[in-house]
């Protein structure tokens, strides 16, 4: 009795101390990141506030002058992150029972399938839409292409996380009922996951409407090219004011998105 006690005071000290070790390499990781990254160089920082307050001077106050310019671009960054996050869900969805570990019996398609989840995820969407633009064109059809394929490696990578972690108990059960793959699905891995999926698809949506604004930036669409190009000529209280616009729709998305998810639940 005693040495079986002693086993788990043993092994419980054992855990803290690769705790501890853990904190310890983590810590030093973030340190050494923030000095690297000159964080702590308080001088730049000091030197760069007078410059930062002079511009955000020259904002005020912001100027709506061509603000019924700015009316299509806001509908294009709208419709292009309802459209991309539709059209990564249409693709990621399927493609993630087939990278779930759990679901997949082949282990080479299974990795197939997230390298390209993997490959996706990897490649920002600003140089997404800046190949795309040079393959497409410019438009709003390239933000929303662009937006779509890292999405694509997103959810898909969120999705199968989700489905992996699914009770196999209740799916066992469901099989030894006789139920086809599909009703094993339907019936034991969707509603799993929906509340899930639902937020996933949600979270998603308002990150790619933020990207949607900065597309622009590459002559992907929407509202960011106004906003480059207000930069461009210096033109601040533009600026201020698109960032008004922006900052209005984003809070209006992410209100809507709320509402999407708690009436799902």
């Amino acid at each position: 009795m005693k040495q079986k006690y002693n086993q788990i005071i043993e092994k419980y000290s054992n855990k803290k101390k690769s705790i501890f070790l853990t904190f310890l390499f983590i810590t030093f990781i973030i340190s050494a990141s923030l000095f690297y990254n000159d964080i702590f160089n308080y001088s730049l920082l000091m030197n760069g506030i007078p410059a930062l307050i002079i511009i955000l001077g020259e904002m005020f106050p912001p100027d709506f002058t061509n603000i019924n310019t700015w009316y299509k671009p806001c509908l294009d960054s709208i419709t292009m992150s309802i459209s991309s996050t539709f059209l990564a869900l249409i693709i990621a969805l399927p493609l993630s029972f087939i990278a779930a570990r759990n679901l997949s019996k082949f282990f080479l398609i299974t990795s197939i399938v997230r390298l390209y989840f993997s490959i996706f995820r990897a490649i920002p969407d600003l140089v997404m839409g800046i190949i795309i633009v040079a393959a497409v064109g410019f438009g709003s059809i390239s933000g929303t292409l662009a937006i779509a394929i890292h999405s694509v490696g997103m959810l898909g990578k969120f999705i199968s996380e989700s489905i992996e972690r699914s009770d196999e108990q209740i799916t066992n059960i469901i099989i030894a009922n006789g139920a086809s793959k599909i009703q094993v699905l339907r019936f034991g891995i969707l509603p799993q996951i929906y509340q899930e999926l639902v937020d996933l698809v949600m979270y998603r949506w308002e990150y790619n409407f933020r990207q949607s604004t900065i597309m622009g930036i590459v002559g992907a669409g929407g509202i960011g090219f106004e906003l480059i190009m207000s930069l461009r000529l210096m033109n601040y209280q533009e600026v201020f004011a698109i960032l008004l616009i922006i900052f209005v729709l984003i809070t209006a998305v992410d209100s809507l998105s709320y509402i999407i998810r708690n009436s799902f639940k």
